[in-house]
């Protein structure tokens, strides 16, 4: 306040005057009101809000299950690893007592190859980490504990990523002197003649999947002209393609006919290639590249028995959710477009030596002459490849690594989980249709040291060079593309009108046309491009993605199946007899021959040439596998010689192109 007043009370007035109550008003003059109550409450719409952050959100989180399909044909040896301790050098040392698994003894339970433990004396039952028990099914190694999703070794045999594709790279798929690559089309390996209705036609095999359909164009490049005249025009023109498949309609996602005379064209081995044409656009072939958005460790996921959850095969089911958040915010993919797709990836464990691990430490011991490289690893290092045509100019075939015809190939080497970066597949993308088509997938290899390098172990035996294969990248959709192509715009007409040449007036021109950052720019100025669809947004054809929203992140369940396949599964077996003389001057190794015959997975029976030999044999035989006798004993003795497409080295269980195993179904004895 500006004065200050004084009040007095009125006995100090007058000698008669008293007290008297009173008043005095002060002014309160303020600036300020009260607010109304409109500018602080308004009505807010549940749905519009939940649509916005929806739309806005970049953050997803992933859960399910993996699924896997897994079994052991390519163990290392059918035997049986006990711990023991002898007296050595320094005293009492630890080692290892090893039992050869009888053929007859082995077993094949849900798809794994192993046998019973039917030692009687429990001393005895020290073995397989000392926790097997009486009549345990036991798989040969690698088992559970280095192939199933989830082992109780606690060494991890398969990390979880998450990966997109980020970058474009070109290959050569099949070699040649001319420079040809991928960019510049598929490769042809083979021709071939079609008759249909009595007329010839020609037809080419790729090395890879194609992508056509029938009645698809195509263009033809450095194909050779055999008309006198080179009428054919080739590099003028585009063919039809007439049907797909080969006399026997079979192949059709790599062989195609056109309607020419065989005669009048022919080819050169990865030099002629093809491209699909689309409204007068060729296609584009090239290797995409994924890159990790996760780290290279365990800590980002959670992984744990599925509650009641197997196989059809009786393999555990394993569920999983990622801890951490993947956030695509700013990410484009290899084409400068907004993500759309992201994979969650398996990548096998390929370190997997726990020294504690009793089988471990006798892998280690049989490896220990082996290069410094090897000899402390139980798995190879991994190697990528396709599942592509068997031709021995054809790089990158996955099935074909190890088989010394194709030693020269190319592959993806020493893939490792702790990568960041992974060639992921061969795709081809057309500019009139906007649109990437998944020609190929990447599979990943993987083999045992013991098996990929038994010849350097053991000089007699051969190398085992078939290991397993997998594809490790599965799919997840987070985003869609409209099924249409937007109508064109020209913004060049425009641009020419209004004489605009300022980039940020440019910059808003494409805004208010509302053209992405991702349009195609088919001609100067001129765009096109198909709309990214908001999460829940279904197009007129259904095109379009839809999943939970909680919290500010899209939440997506990812139910994937696993296939741990074999690298080449023999398609067919033949009978080969071998004859063993026993007896007392028989020949010195035949005893051990038979011994040995006795024990290989492929052995299938033995019969005797004559064998009213047997009553007459000093008495009788008991054990022919120490008989020494006078009475010499002729045996014919059948295995199984498995043939696959590659020479991988020797195969003791029968493939996928024949009824699961020779190994029989047999019942357990009496014992278990």
């Amino acid at each position: 306040m500006d004065k200050t007043n004084k009040i007095l009370l009125n006995k100090t007035k007058s000698y008669n005057s008293i007290n008297v109550n009173s008043q005095i008003q002060f002014g309160m003059d303020s600036t300020n009101k009260p607010i109304p109550l409109n500018d602080i409450s308004t009505n807010i719409n549940q749905f519009d809000q939940f649509i916005k952050e929806r739309k806005e959100s970049t953050i997803y989180r992933f859960y399910g299950n993996v699924i896997p399909i897994i079994s052991n044909p390519l163990y290392n040896d059918n035997i049986k690893i006990s711990r023991s301790f002898k007296f050595g050098a320094s005293g009492i040392e630890p080692s290892f007592d090893t039992k050869k698994i009888l053929t007859n003894d082995i077993f094949e339970k849900d798809g794994w190859i192993g046998y019973y433990n039917d030692e009687l004396d429990e001393s005895a039952l020290q073995f397989n980490d000392n926790k097997s028990a009486l009549c345990e099914f036991l798989p040969f190694d690698p088992g559970y504990n280095r192939l199933s999703m989830l082992d109780s070794d606690g060494v991890p045999n398969y990390l979880f990523k998450v990966t997109y594709p980020f970058r474009s790279k070109d290959i050569t798929l099949v070699r040649n002197n001319d420079g040809v690559t991928l960019k510049n089309g598929v490769p042809i390996i083979e021709k071939f003649i079609v008759n249909l209705n009595g007329r010839d036609y020609v037809g080419f095999k790729t090395a890879m999947n194609h992508g056509l359909s029938d009645q698809d164009e195509i263009s033809l490049f450095n194909f050779i002209d055999n008309t006198p005249n080179q009428t054919l025009v080739l590099t003028q023109k585009t063919y039809r393609v007439f049907k797909l498949g080969n006399q026997t309609n079979d192949l059709k996602f790599r062989t195609f006919i056109i309607d020419l005379n065989p005669l009048d064209i022919d080819f050169t081995i990865g030099v002629s290639t093809i491209k699909r044409v689309v409204q007068d656009k060729l296609s584009q072939y090239y290797v995409r590249e994924f890159k990790s958005l996760t780290s290279s460790n365990y800590k980002d996921y959670d992984v744990y028995p599925a509650a009641f959850g197997v196989s059809y095969y009786d393999d555990k089911i394993s569920s999983f959710n990622f801890k951490k958040d993947i956030d695509v915010d700013g990410l484009v993919d290899n084409l400068g477009r907004p993500l759309s797709e992201l994979y969650f990836t398996i990548i096998k464990n390929d370190s997997d030596t726990d020294t504690t691990s009793v089988n471990s430490q006798y892998w280690l011991e049989q490896q220990e002459n082996l290069p410094v490289n090897l000899k402390n690893r139980f798995w190879t290092p991994i190697i990528g490849g396709y599942d592509i045509e068997n031709n021995e100019n054809v790089n990158y075939n996955v099935r074909s690594y190890g088989d010394p015809t194709f030693i020269n190939n190319e592959w993806y080497p020493n893939i490792d989980e702790s990568d960041d970066i992974f060639d992921g597949d061969i795709v081809e993308y057309n500019e009139s249709e906007l649109l990437e088509r998944r020609l190929e997938l990447v599979h990943h290899r993987i083999n045992t040291i013991y098996r990929e390098h038994l010849n350097l172990i053991d000089s007699n035996k051969e190398d085992k060079r078939e290991g397993y294969i997998y594809k490790p990248f599965n799919r997840i959709q987070i985003r869609e593309f409209s099924n249409f192509i937007n109508p064109i715009v020209d913004l060049q007409y425009v641009i020419d009108k209004y004489k605009i040449t300022d980039r940020l007036d440019l910059d808003n021109l494409r805004k208010s046309f509302g053209i992405p950052s991702y349009a195609t720019e088919i001609a100067p100025n001129v765009f096109k491009w198909r709309d990214l669809l908001e999460i829940g947004e279904v197009d007129t054809t259904g095109g379009g993605v839809d999943y939970p929203f909680e919290s500010g992140a899209h939440y997506i369940n990812l139910d994937k199946r696993f296939y741990l396949q074999r690298q080449d599964p023999p398609c067919e077996f033949i009978i080969i007899g071998e004859e063993i003389t026993l007896g007392a001057t028989a020949p010195a190794n035949d005893e051990q021959r038979f011994t040995q015959y006795l024990t290989d997975p492929t052995f299938l029976n033995y019969s005797f040439e004559d064998p009213t030999l047997i009553a007459f044999a000093d008495g009788g035989v008991t054990n022919l596998t120490n008989y020494n006798g006078l009475t010499l004993l002729k045996i014919d003795v059948n295995l199984a010689d498995f043939i696959g497409s590659y020479e991988l080295g020797k195969r003791d269980v029968a493939g996928g192109c024949v009824d699961l195993s020779l190994l029989k179904q047999k019942d357990v004895d009496d014992v278990c």
